[in-house]
């Protein structure tokens, strides 16, 4: 069995309360083969879920529960209301799914019609932006599940079948059972009407059914801490708390766990069935397989077609205007010398477009009137960057060391100051 539903405190701050090192644990000890983390709209603990689930003999499964939304800006009596966002799961298949979840949740984020409270995309963006992925269907607040409380039977299962012709066989539904199965939301037992009209539909149409657990937490009982945490995040006290999860058992859960929930909460689903949904969890992972790049230095933008080519370039003018000469030639020869010698360096440890980024930097600096320091640390004891003007201290004449910021052993940290003009 896999979680393919999961929230650490690392991206879902204040919300989920377990580390990913906690639920690597438990999946260790459950002999869970992988482990998916979706945080809230949010793909920043991807790193860290990917590089500790390695440590762990663990697969990672890289993902997101995505807000989406098939009207982004909703407006009433000329104001912009919030309008309720559905969830849905991405995981990625691929590189190429790495690729457009990157560029979705870019997209989320991206103005003010997407970043609403919370990152959002709209229905048309996730569906061009599908390929490489693996779409669940969720939580209680899946798209499906709020027309259903809507009583949209008709659009619900019309919606269902435009996700399946885009994902096809990378669609799946996902079972929850939680004590949520009473009446609520217009539906007459809440999480198990919402599961039954899955169950039913998925099975028609030949979509695989997975059970999830929408883990917040790793031990049972720490529901408590997370209702405290979403008092801190909200900045209230649990007595006037506006919202907390219903649910209180969002722990890390093993199949035991499932099977007596479906008795406990009265689901009363097949034991064999519940078996089979756990047991396709592990054939959903099984058709994730991406792997961050392996990456032996730092990967920097080009700032232009030839970075290297560039920088021999601006800084030679640097040098020809620092002493008003009119050819390279015409510099004298100790510093011609130096800046050679730097060049070789830089460009030999790949640093050219570090450079020209920086030197980017600063020249937008000065359009903005932005102030900055003379130099800082050693950085100042780089001819390149005084001829780049990133740093204003020429350091032959003041005895700087080039060796003292690069040699070709060490790389380069270089922090500048910043500061408003007063105006």
């Amino acid at each position: 069995m896999v979680q393919l539903h999961l929230h650490s405190m690392e991206g879902s701050l204040l919300d989920a309360v377990s580390s990913i090192k906690d639920y690597l644990i438990k999946a260790k000890a459950f002999n869970h083969p992988a482990m998916a983390v979706t945080e809230h709209g949010r793909l920043n603990s991807s790193f860290y879920h990917y590089k500790y689930s390695l440590e762990a003999g663990i697969k990672p499964i890289i993902g997101i529960e995505m807000y989406i939304n098939n009207q982004l800006i909703y407006m009433q009596d000329d104001k912009r209301k919030r309008s309720k966002d559905n969830h849905i799961i991405l995981l990625v298949k691929n590189d190429i799914g790495y690729q457009n979840l990157l560029y979705l949740n870019y997209l989320s984020m991206k103005d003010e019609k997407h970043f609403y409270y919370v990152p959002r995309i709209d229905f048309n963006e996730l569906f061009q932006y599908s390929e490489g992925l693996l779409c669940g269907t969720a939580c209680f607040n899946s798209p499906f599940s709020n027309l259903l409380k809507q009583n949209k039977y008709t659009e619900a299962e019309s919606l269902f079948d435009n996700f399946l012709s885009v994902f096809k066989d990378n669609f799946y539904a996902e079972v929850q059972l939680n004590e949520l199965n009473d009446e609520r939301d217009n539906l007459s037992n809440g999480q198990k009407t919402y599961n039954d009209w899955l169950i039913d539909i998925a099975n028609r149409k030949g979509v695989p059914i997975v059970i999830t657990g929408d883990v917040h937490y790793a031990e049972k009982g720490m529901d408590k801490i997370q209702t405290l945490s979403i008092a801190i995040r909200d900045g209230t006290t649990i007595d006037n708390l506006g919202f907390q999860l219903e649910s209180k058992n969002l722990y890390y859960h093993s199949l035991d766990d499932y099977l007596q929930f479906n008795k406990e909460f009265n689901y009363n689903y097949k034991e064999a069935d519940i078996i089979k949904w756990a047991d396709t969890t592990d054939f959903i992972a099984s058709k994730t397989n991406f792997n961050f790049p392996v990456r032996k230095k730092a990967y920097l933008p080009k700032i232009t077609n030839n970075d290297n080519e560039n920088l021999i370039i601006k800084a030679k003018k640097g040098l020809i205007s620092y002493f008003k000469v009119n050819t390279y030639e015409d510099c004298p020869k100790e510093y011609r010398e130096r800046l050679e010698k730097e060049l070789s360096i830089l460009l030999k440890k790949g640093f050219a477009s570090y450079f020209l980024l920086l030197a980017d930097i600063m020249e937008y600096a000065k359009k903005e009137n932005i102030s900055r320091g003379t130099a800082r640390g050693s950085a100042g004891g780089s001819l390149v960057a005084f001829c780049l003007d990133i740093t204003r201290l020429d350091p032959i004449k003041y005895n700087l060391l080039f060796n003292r910021f690069l040699s070709e052993s060490r790389c380069p940290d270089m922090v500048y100051d910043y500061w408003v003009k007063d105006t």
